[in-house]
């Protein structure tokens, strides 16, 4: 068993044991542990957001970001997750986790676009080539 597999049935267990997660439990408690152990970025890595091109570096700060994209499709999914089989569970909430709209990969992304000046937040950054002529 690869290390992602065993990671991926950590994470289908835990779901399993939670009774519902939209009341306290202990086992809720657990999942969120899990889902933060297992799902969340821990180093350095690149990871390309939905929609865009380029890679953006995520580190484990991002987590907390990671961490809430991915209880919050868990918790508004809930039904579909506990049909998946382990390994698309983890795929799903990892790729929602850095990847997704909520993600780290976009956190990371606005991070580095921050201070950018005529740009209205929410509005896509685009560069164009300037005419020479508009340079001078």
């Amino acid at each position: 068993m690869t290390r992602h597999e065993m990671k991926a049935q950590m994470l289908a267990t835990r779901l399993a044991e939670c009774p519902s997660l939209e009341q306290w439990s202990a086992e809720r408690d657990e999942l969120w542990l899990a889902v933060r152990d297992l799902v969340c970025t821990r180093g350095l890595c690149l990871i390309v957001p939905m929609g865009s091109s380029s890679p953006v570096p995520v580190t484990p700060e991002h987590s907390t970001d990671e961490l809430i994209a991915a209880m919050e499709w868990l918790s508004t999914h809930e039904p579909e997750a506990r049909h998946m089989l382990p390994s698309e569970l983890f795929k799903m909430l990892r790729g929602v986790a850095t990847r997704g709209a909520l993600g780290s990969a976009r956190a990371a992304q606005a991070d580095s676009l921050h201070g950018m000046t005529h740009v209205s937040p929410g509005e896509p950054v685009i560069f164009a080539e300037l005419d020479h002529a508009e340079v001078a």
